[in-house]
């Protein structure tokens, strides 16, 4: 078993320069191995800034068509809750179109068809995209989140529990009037929190994603409520200071040196509370990672050419 090194705060910011580096690698097109890591070589761990996550970017797109604040609000809840874009390609290759509150009865019955094998689709006619064949055969949900609503009674199927809970919260519960009549992110966060099936590390990420919609607003340093993750991150730096106040002290740090995405207007952003948060999660996997003897070969699962990211419009 190896062991793990004193300086476990350098470690950290190490780990998030060096993160970025492998960003910024592919980003040029440079050929695997992006970093002499062995543990950036060999595991898979989110980017530094949130929002050029894969699933953050796919979110984007999917929030640039003509939605209200209505749908803008339950496309967040519901995909956050997902969190694989497949899921919703599956939908809009057989639809036309990705769904919307009044489709989640027919979006249930699709995704039940669509779970558990392969399955190859041609998009429908009537779409203004070609009409080409697509193969299918990933699960509707990621791994990332294993607490859902009910998840704790036996033989609940977590795709029913998940769309009844949408079904409800926007429809005969309706917590959009409550959201749009807040002043600050620490009371939308609340108007999620509050129902019951709805967590307070799922009302976060929700309340980021809004942030990234027209309605939303650049408050990822107004307000974060730390993870599981970012718990255990923030624990293995200051063990006796909360957790909170370990991710200001992380963006202190980082804010020295930092990290930095290019934005379309010639400006640049450096990480916010939020990425910190996130970085702090990965950090957790990553010290778990560091004292294993087995070193892997990581595969990226978007190999090739980089696409330039998209970033919020809140952000310029």
């Amino acid at each position: 078993m190896r062991t793990l090194p004193e300086g476990l705060r350098s470690t950290y910011l190490d780990f998030v320069e060096n993160r970025h580096r492998v960003w910024e690698a592919r980003q040029a097109g440079l050929p695997a191995p992006w970093s002499d890591d062995p543990v950036l070589q060999g595991h898979k761990f989110t980017n530094v800034f949130r929002v050029l996550d894969y699933g953050s970017q796919f979110l984007l797109s999917m929030l640039e068509e003509d939605l209200d604040e209505r749908e803008t609000l339950a496309r967040c809840f519901l995909y956050r809750h997902t969190g694989r874009p497949e899921t919703w390609q599956f939908y809009e290759v057989l639809h036309g179109h990705y769904p919307r509150i009044e489709d989640f009865p027919e979006l249930l019955e699709t995704w039940k068809e669509y779970r558990g094998g392969t399955r190859r689709v041609t998009r429908n006619a009537g779409s203004a995209k070609a009409a080409d064949s697509y193969v299918f055969d990933r699960p509707i949900f990621t791994s990332a989140y294993l607490v859902f609503p009910q998840s704790q009674v036996p033989g609940t199927d977590k795709l029913e529990s998940i769309i009844a809970l949408a079904t409800r919260l926007f429809g005969p519960e309706d917590v959009t009037p409550a959201w749009l009549a807040t002043s600050s992110p620490a009371e939308r966060f609340r108007v999620l929190q509050r129902n019951p099936g709805v967590g307070d590390f799922m009302s976060m990420q929700i309340l980021t994603d809004w942030g990234y919609s027209r309605f939303g607003a650049d408050d990822e340093n107004r307000f974060v409520v730390p993870g599981p993750g970012a718990i255990k991150g923030a624990k293995a730096l200051f063990p006796s200071w909360k957790p909170s106040e370990v991710i200001r002290w992380a963006r202190a740090e980082l804010l020295t040196c930092p990290p930095v995405l290019p934005l379309p207007n010639g400006g640049e952003r450096v990480p916010s509370l939020m990425d910190v948060q996130n970085t702090l999660c990965e950090f957790s996997k990553y010290v778990r990672f560091m004292v294993q003897e087995k070193n892997y070969t990581f595969t990226p699962a978007h190999p090739g050419a980089q696409p330039s990211p998209v970033v919020p419009s809140a952000y310029l």
